[in-house]
């Protein structure tokens, strides 16, 4: 199942489904080992995601995992700009405003794009975003690193939300039967269930 999150959607009960708390947990599954969802992938997308379900209250009672393959990495602003940088359009940075970490990224640095001007390789013909006025803006450009770092402490501090470092997934199952949890096997030795997997 793929789900697709806007800065507009609202959460509801016919979008999101009901988790019922009151699940068996055997004995092969201890319960400090389940989590509502899991995530894998600790990048810019996997850890935002990660911010905008924390963050949401109708998930406020769910664990929620980031499984990161990677170390966790002490991280400061360098003098030279990286040329690894994302165009993020008004609703990304909407998102990021209501998660929090858009503050931390005003705060350090970006560039904005006022106008844009694209031409076909083959004829004259030409598409503009924005209006001549150049009051609103088309996007923003950010760094790879400050954005991950950006969404990164807005994760630390949500507190349903936990982040597990060197944690490569290695492999999975997926349920036969409704019931079942998804499990999850890391490179580290570590064992999950969980309801939802997103990956």
């Amino acid at each position: 199942m793929l789900l697709i999150f806007t800065s507009g959607m609202k959460f509801s009960n016919r979008i999101l489904p009901k988790w019922k708390s009151n699940r068996c947990f055997s004995s092969k599954e201890p319960k400090e080992n389940h989590y509502d969802i899991v995530i894998a992938g600790g990048g810019m997308i996997g850890t935002t995601l990660a911010c905008v379900l924390g963050r949401n209250g109708k998930l406020s009672d769910k664990r929620i995992l980031l499984l990161e393959a990677g170390a966790q990495k002490l991280w400061s602003l360098p003098e030279k700009y990286s040329n690894r940088v994302v165009s993020l359009n008004p609703g990304t940075h909407k998102l990021l405003n209501d998660i929090g970490a858009w503050r931390s990224i005003e705060n350090s640095r970006f560039a904005t794009v006022k106008r844009l001007q694209v031409w076909d390789a083959l004829s004259d013909t030409s598409i503009t975003f924005g209006d001549e006025s150049e009051l609103e803006d088309v996007s923003y450009v950010v760094e790879n690193d400050l954005l991950l770092q950006a969404v990164t402490e807005v994760a630390k501090t949500i507190d349903n939300v936990e982040v597990s470092y060197n944690a490569k997934v290695k492999s999975y199952h997926l349920p036969e039967f409704q019931e079942n949890f998804v499990k999850i096997n890391t490179e580290n030795g570590n064992q999950y269930a969980c309801d939802l997997l997103v990956s």
